[in-house]
């Protein structure tokens, strides 16, 4: 069916995205996220909606590991929502990146476009 071939594109997409972020490849990251804004607008939406990830985004993905800055608002600007995304904890990609060590900047920058993300707690009551 045709939702079916949504997802299996969407997956593609996702493991492509998450492999070059677990490499922390960020250069190629932002080739592809950054030379196609519409697609990844697109499968942003698509994951968000796509009940199999639990509200990850590919922005939780990247907070994880200390991305670049300029990246990161870059992703932002793309596609806002994630910012306010819960994924199966509740952790938005604020609490995601506190949790994982990331630098101030990356704090700082989650923060500001989001605010509201400080006075969400996720299961643990973070």
């Amino acid at each position: 069916s045709n939702s079916n071939s949504m997802i299996a594109k969407v997956m593609n997409y996702l493991s492509f995205m998450l492999n070059l972020i677990e490499a922390q490849d960020w250069v190629k990251l932002e080739n592809v996220a950054l030379s196609n804004p519409k697609v990844f607008k697109m499968m942003s939406k698509s994951i968000s909606d796509c009940e199999e990830f639990n509200g990850m985004t590919l922005l939780h993905a990247c907070a994880r590991y200390n991305p670049p800055i300029k990246l990161l608002d870059e992703m932002i600007k793309l596609y806002p929502q994630a910012l306010r995304e819960g994924d199966c904890l509740g952790r938005t990609p604020l609490h995601v990146a506190a949790g994982s060590g990331a630098s101030a900047k990356v704090i700082k920058l989650l923060t500001v476009n989001y605010p509201q993300a400080c006075n969400i707690q996720d299961e643990d009551g973070r």
